[in-house]
């Protein structure tokens, strides 16, 4: 892994991040609703529960991505601080 020396780069990875948070939200939704559309059918209860745990995993993915996209904004503004010659 290269290591991160300018706000820029930063910058860049805490996009990347939340893109990836974004993708996983959309797909956690479009699970859920799956899973809501397997739980109205009849004897569709087996197939929502499988649903409704791709949806929670994807949750816990899009949980992660967050977190790591807004630590990235932070080092960002450390660093941009740090080539402005300011004392964050």
């Amino acid at each position: 892994m290269t290591a991160i020396t300018t706000s820029a780069q930063a910058a860049t990875r805490a996009v990347s991040w939340a893109t990836s948070a974004e993708n996983a939200d959309k797909t956690a939704r479009d699970r859920r609703q799956k899973g809501d559309q397997w739980a109205s059918q009849r004897g569709g209860l087996g197939n929502s529960v499988d649903w409704y745990e791709r949806a929670e995993s994807y949750e816990r993915t899009r949980d992660k991505a967050v977190a790591m996209a807004n630590m990235w904004a932070n080092i960002a503004g450390v660093l941009h601080l740090a080539e402005q010659g300011e004392r964050s």
